[in-house]
């Protein structure tokens, strides 16, 4: 009964988003590690904050072919959704649940890292969303959607320098050094995430653009009928209803 009963709590505990969306950066900075040492700089779980904001992301790589952000996902069942959607879908056994787009906000965590680093002039980063094979895809995008174990592989065909040895040093030398590891930190980036979720939704829900400010209207496109925002094309907004 006590090993049922420890069983059982082990199961709760790993059910919950925080640890099964650990668990996914567990495993993807094993993969990152067969990258060689000497040619690229690997910093997992990296919390950045910068005029009263932060951001958290999952790994960052350095190197002399570009800085390489992953967004990692530890979902199951069948994810679909599309490239300016503001939301995915996850299917589980009929059971359908909504996710933020992650390549919305391997956007956001670039565009900050781009502010942080703004002193150092024509950098190129690169987007890569990676689920584990617990999930099977159904995405159409244009951005790098792939799975755990593809991830070398994809950084690895980057043959183009963009910097120097020295850039490359210096920029990880930076980003470990302001690298947020107080607890008090982590815990006042989760509250910031949580209000602007908040805020997001009551913006779709009055039938604003939670982006621009500009108004959802009803369209309707290949897939079906969809709200889009009134400033598009310069906004790409999309979200399947209010």
């Amino acid at each position: 009964m006590i090993i049922i009963a420890i069983l059982t709590i082990l199961v709760v505990i790993l059910r919950r988003p925080k640890i099964k969306g650990r668990i996914g950066e567990i495993f993807m900075a094993l993969f990152l590690k067969s990258l060689p040492k000497d040619r690229y700089r690997v910093i997992n779980d990296l919390l950045l904050t910068w005029n009263g904001h932060s951001t958290q992301l999952d790994h960052v790589i350095i190197s002399i072919y570009g800085i390489f952000v992953i967004e990692t996902k530890f979902y199951k069942g069948w994810i679909s959704g599309g490239e300016n959607s503001e939301f995915w879908t996850q299917n589980i056994y009929g059971h359908r649940y909504k996710l933020r787009n992650p390549i919305y906000q391997n956007q956001g965590h670039i565009r900050a890292l781009k502010s942080i680093l703004k002193e150092h002039e024509n950098l190129q980063f690169i987007s890569i969303v990676a689920f584990s094979r617990r999930a099977r895809l159904r995405v159409k995008t244009e951005s790098t959607v792939i799975y755990f174990h593809q991830v070398p592989r994809i950084i690895r065909r980057a043959k183009i320098r963009v910097l120097s040895e020295e850039q490359v040093q210096c920029i990880y030398s930076f980003l470990l050094a302001n690298n947020a590891e107080k607890r008090e930190s982590r815990k006042h980036h989760i509250s910031n995430v949580k209000q602007n979720v908040i805020r997001r939704n009551i913006a779709v829900s009055n039938g604003y653009c939670p982006r621009c400010g500009g108004t959802l209207t009803l369209r309707e496109g290949r897939y079906g009928k969809f709200y889009g925002c009134s400033n598009y094309p310069r906004c790409k907004y999309t979200t399947d209803k209010l």
